[in-house]
């Protein structure tokens, strides 16, 4: 049943794993209650990681905005799509080298930080993430590489993307265009799917059943956190909620942050855990 308003029966909460996009920020717009609220845990020492779909920052380009929201974390503490695609493969697919790309240059650094290959020559595999520069001659190379056997793998499914002035086009929207071409379906490396959340609940040190999922989409922060075991908090504050019968609901929903209520004990037996 999911939980409504201000007279909410929050669980214990230990640890918080979190999108960023129409959570944190919306575009290049913060959300105040949301940096407001972030600081106030950090102060009390409750543990945070933020994983993200989108493929085209590195977690060092997520520190410095929101180091300029007035939030200071370490690139530890952000995981990546692009950097979890790259752990897949290397994973799932020890002996494919040779990848095409279709993604920002965050994407195409992943891959070379893990030791692959980035070429268009007869790629084994096909990674696709946010390209905002997306070309019709691209998507005919990926077609062509993955019509002839080549491994396709996707960042993240989202199809819209919040901005500060409304919506653009995500990743999934021309991964699906790749998909409908080849008759072939990706892995998805991000959200629904969960291992962004299972590193960064590795990299929390918290207990599962005290982290709690935030997120602003339910196809893919609500799906994945619940796929992973926690509880889930949907913030309407990103793209809107569309009803979907076969999806889980969020097990709470709030339009700020700050209806998140914390146990300054639990935060604290949190922070003397992790010493």
């Amino acid at each position: 049943m999911v939980s409504t308003g201000s007279n909410v029966n929050w669980p214990p909460i230990e640890g918080i794993i979190s999108d960023l996009d129409g959570v944190v920020y919306r575009g290049s717009t913060a959300m105040a209650d949301a940096i407001e609220a972030f600081t106030r845990w950090q102060k009390a020492g409750l543990p945070f990681c933020f994983v993200t779909n989108n493929s085209t920052h590195t977690p060092e380009d997520v520190v410095r905005k929101l180091r300029g929201f007035g939030l200071s974390i370490a690139p530890s503490e952000v995981v990546t799509s692009a950097i979890t695609a790259a752990e897949l493969i290397r994973a799932n697919y020890p002996q494919l080298t040779r990848i095409y790309v279709i993604g920002a240059p965050s994407l195409v650094t992943a891959m070379r930080d893990v030791g692959l290959e980035v070429t268009d020559r007869t790629p084994e595999a096909v990674v696709m993430g946010l390209d905002r520069d997306i070309t019709h001659e691209k998507m005919r190379i990926a077609v062509e590489a993955i019509l002839n056997g080549a491994v396709f793998i996707g960042t993240n499914p989202d199809l819209l993307l919040p901005t500060a002035s409304g919506f653009e086009p995500g990743a999934g929207a021309t991964i699906a265009a790749v998909a409908a071409a080849t008759q072939v379906q990706p892995s998805i490396a991000g959200k629904p799917q969960v291992p962004m959340i299972e590193t960064a609940l590795s990299r929390l040190g918290t207990n599962r059943a005290s982290t709690i999922m935030i997120g602003d989409q339910v196809p893919t922060d609500i799906q994945a956190g619940k796929r992973a075991g926690l509880a889930t908090v949907l913030v309407t504050t990103g793209v809107p909620m569309r009803q979907d019968p076969f999806l889980m609901a969020p097990d709470f929903i709030v339009s700020s942050l700050r209806e998140i209520e914390v146990s300054a004990a639990r935060a604290a037996q949190a922070r003397q855990r992790r010493a």
